[in-house]
């Protein structure tokens, strides 16, 4: 940990100029880069969520089918004495 300072602080005592290089417009747009990947990281834990819940509604639903079947026609079977 230590060393690592010791590097970080010998950098920046180096580069201090390079820090305010930078126009603003580059920075912008790197900040501009940041933002559309968070963003689209957000979207595709989002569409991966939603995708998890359609494959589980649908295992669901087929797992349920037989029992619903078997309910159905006990009543209709009932209905028609």
């Amino acid at each position: 940990m230590n060393n690592i300072e010791q590097n970080l602080t010998q950098a920046l005592q180096r580069e201090d100029d390079i820090a305010f290089a930078m126009s603003d417009e580059e920075l912008f747009k790197r900040a501009e880069v940041t933002a559309n990947v968070k963003q689209g990281s957000k979207d595709l834990i989002s569409l991966g969520m939603a995708s998890i819940w359609v494959v589980f509604a649908g295992l669901f639903i087929n797992v349920l089918k037989p029992t619903l079947k078997n309910q159905a026609n006990k009543g209709v079977k009932n209905n028609g004495k």
